[in-house]
């Protein structure tokens, strides 16, 4: 027996073959007892109920020319467009749809008219169905340009025409009102960012202001600047000491002479002694020599050998031997006694006093401005830092306030051209027309399902033939039998009667067979194609076979005796 198994497990595709030849004929009967009852009944299963789609198309066009800007004035279409199937399809669009079309007539309602609590259940699950049948695509999806198709599938046509229709004539009364709504929140949001940028644009630019009237004249960009404005400081106080000092005693000499002016003799009774303006002069222009040295050296970088620096050198030897030689004191005025001098020295004595007074306060005024950039020096680093700080933050608000500027304008003048219609354009590009043939199911689906079922159907009976066929055809079927080595070749004695009527069989009754089972497997189609494509047809189809059967030879006929 373990042979017997072993045999029958060694399967060939030419064995298949083989079994599907002998039981030909079981196989297109039984494909064909599947499949023609399948397509009658078809139409009649719940299954295969058709179903209508109607999808209609809308346009949503930007003009350019309103257009300031891609940031904020196309976002609210932009954001519009995840939500676009919610507002075209959601429950409170659909109910809206519903209520237009009236389908919620037949709801039971109270005595105030309102809907009952199984009116509302009903309602609620006909607002779920007919969403679920919506689908929204996006064809065409440009910068100025989109194209929104609206399709709804539904077993009664009327309704697949009327609902997207109704829905897409909704969504283009809503969109506008929606997208002026979300421009004027924005624009009011906006409004109070700019108000807010410029009060803290106005805060930090008088802080700023505060600070540099507090600090005029100090604030360089960095200290070497204000050692060198303490030394042009320090210079300007040393000379004008100077002069000071030459004043108090120009006023001393005068307030002697004035004591002795009562004297009248040929001599001077006093002559003015006073510092050497050549000194003065000399040493001038020797710092202006140094200096010269100085970047000759340090800026030029030139050697003590070079010929510039030699002559420098030169003229600073000069000048100091010249220094030595110059007396610091010369004669400067003599003064003779006389009363006709009273009012000269009188007048003198005056300009002397102002002069003192003049030198004075201008040393004092230069002392605390000296004073007050030494105490900066001292605080350069917190005061620098504290003003970076307030030029930062003075920038940044000013950024801050001009992109918010900006973007009000953008959603200002967005807003302004969507109130006048000149910006967004909405309009029905296609509304759904009068449906006529169904959607679903296809026609190719029915046919392959049925093909398939029907071979399906022949090939099981063709196994169970198989199966329980126990008869013996060759020596592989007589070694599974009787599980022993067959050899040689087996065949059926056929009696010349059996003969005949297997050549009849073959050549007459089969041929008839095929012919009927073709037949009907095309009429069975033909009564789905009717059914799904052409119902007026259908409906002669069903009312008479045979007259439209004979009409319809009649046009095929002579198409067929035309071509061959």
């Amino acid at each position: 027996m373990a042979e017997k198994r072993d045999v029958k497990k060694r399967i060939s595709a030419r064995d298949v073959l083989r079994v599907a030849f002998r039981y030909r004929g079981l196989f297109a009967i039984g494909t064909a007892l599947f499949a023609v009852p399948a397509l009658v009944a078809m139409p009649h299963l719940p299954q295969f109920e058709k179903k209508y789609t109607g999808t209609a198309i809308f346009e949503q066009r930007t003009d350019a020319a309103t257009q300031t800007g891609r940031r904020e004035a196309t976002s609210f279409e932009e954001a519009m467009k995840p939500t676009l199937m919610h507002d075209l399809a959601g429950r409170s669009a659909m109910e809206t749809a519903i209520e237009e079309l009236g389908l919620t007539r037949g709801l039971p309602r109270g005595e105030d008219g309102q809907l009952t609590r199984e009116g509302q259940m009903t309602k609620q699950q006909l607002v779920k169905d007919l969403t679920e049948q919506v689908k929204v695509r996006q064809d065409v999806n440009t910068q100025n340009v989109n194209l929104v198709s609206v399709s709804f599938t539904d077993a009664n046509p009327e309704r697949a025409q009327e609902l997207p229709n109704t829905l897409v004539r909704d969504y283009i009364t809503r969109a506008s009102d929606i997208i002026v709504k979300r421009l004027t929140d924005s624009r009011d949001f906006l409004e109070g960012q700019v108000e807010n940028a410029e009060k803290k644009l106005g805060a930090t630019v008088t802080e700023r202001s505060n600070f540099e009237s507090q600090n005029g004249g100090f604030l360089p960009d960095n200290p070497s600047a204000l050692h060198e404005k303490m030394q042009e400081l320090s210079a300007d106080i040393d000379s004008i000491r100077r002069q000071n000092t030459v004043a108090s005693q120009k006023l001393e000499r005068i307030q002697a002479v004035a004591e002795e002016q009562k004297k009248d003799t040929g001599e001077p009774i006093q002559t003015i002694v006073g510092p050497n303006p050549e000194i003065d002069r000399l040493k001038e222009q020797k710092r202006n020599f140094e200096e010269q040295l100085q970047n000759a050296r340090t800026i030029s970088h030139m050697t003590d050998k070079h010929p510039t620096v030699e002559a420098l050198v030169a003229k600073i030897t000069n000048i100091e031997n010249t220094l030595v030689e110059t007396p610091e004191e010369v004669e400067l005025q003599k003064i003779y006694g006389s009363k006709q001098q009273d009012e000269a020295i009188t007048m003198a004595l005056a300009a002397a006093k102002a002069e003192v007074d003049m030198t004075e306060s201008e040393l004092a005024r230069l002392q605390n401005r000296l004073d007050t950039i030494q105490n900066l020096i001292g605080n350069y680093g917190p005061v620098r830092q504290r003003y970076m700080e307030l030029i930062r933050k003075t920038a940044e608000a000013e950024i801050e306030k001009k992109n918010w500027q900006e973007r009000f304008s953008e959603v200002e003048m967005a807003l302004s051209a969507e109130v006048a219609k000149r910006r967004t354009h909405l309009n029905a590009a296609q509304l759904a027309q009068e449906q006529f043939v169904p959607s679903e199911p296809k026609l190719s689906t029915m046919l392959g399902m049925a093909l398939v079922g029907g071979l399906m159907f022949g090939g099981g009976l063709v196994f169970l033939s198989n199966l329980l066929d126990r008869s013996v055809a060759d020596p592989r079927d007589a070694e599974a039998h009787f599980g022993l080595p067959v050899y040689g070749v087996i065949g059926e004695i056929v009696p010349p009667p059996t003969r005949a009527w297997r050549n009849v069989r073959r050549f007459a009754i089969e041929p008839v067979v095929g012919l009927v089972l073709l037949a009907g497997i095309g009429i069975a189609a033909l009564n789905v194609a009717l059914w799904l494509q052409n119902p007026v047809e259908y409906a002669q189809w069903t009312a008479a076979p045979l007259a439209y059967l004979g009409e319809l030879a009649g046009k095929v006929w002579p198409a067929i005796r035309q071509k061959f």
